[in-house]
């Protein structure tokens, strides 16, 4: 049972943590087409079922690096987060995240959220393909939900945050400088021997 949490938890928080950007993009988004929630969270789920397949597919290769080295990829995320520390230090101006276009008909904003999803979800696959590299088959197992779980909260999030601003002006303000922080956290979770480590402790 501690393990499943365990999973669940570390899973949330890389969704988290590679995700608010594209949850800032995605209160935009119901905004802009207020007309077609329904469109919307579709699209939405769409373009991260679509990054989920990515990232497992890519996360296979860890079959083919020896085991004792696999926990070392922590360094991937730990680096992104680095960076991302580095680059907010070096740019104080907000990140623009409400740029993309679309037409008003549902099938153009239903392609537009996959396309600006996947165009913006670099981190969140680089991030749980390690962490699914990293992670024994059985934990994988129990990854896919909970990332599935996680998108449903934030679609749900997003769409709350419609009818409560102050919700979705603290996300746009504080969201960019939570990210580096927590990327960091979770290459640190790789690197260390964990339960739903290949390699046991």
């Amino acid at each position: 049972m501690i393990e499943i949490l365990i999973i669940i938890a570390v899973t949330a928080v890389t969704y988290i943590g590679t995700n608010l950007d594209n949850l800032i993009l995605l209160v935009a988004m119901y905004s802009r087409y207020e007309r077609h929630p329904g469109v919307v969270t579709a699209g939405y789920f769409a373009g991260m079922v679509l990054i989920g397949a990515i990232s497992m597919l890519i996360g296979e290769v860890g079959d083919f690096i020896p085991l004792a080295y696999l926990g070392f990829l922590g360094v991937i995320p730990m680096l992104m987060g680095v960076f991302s520390l580095l680059k907010l230090f070096r740019n104080t101006n907000p990140v623009e995240t409400n740029g993309a276009v679309a037409g008003s008909t549902g099938p153009a904003v239903f392609f537009t959220l996959i396309t600006t999803q996947l165009s913006n979800s670099a981190d969140s696959i680089i991030a749980f393909s390690v962490l699914l590299a990293d992670s024994s088959d059985r934990s994988d197992y129990m990854i896919a939900p909970a990332f599935l779980g996680m998108v449903g909260i934030f679609a749900g999030v997003a769409y709350y945050s419609l009818k409560h601003r102050k919700l979705s002006r603290f996300l746009d303000h504080y969201g960019q400088y939570v990210t580096p922080f927590i990327l960091i956290l979770v290459g640190l979770y790789i690197i260390s021997n964990t339960a739903s480590d290949l390699v046991p402790g």
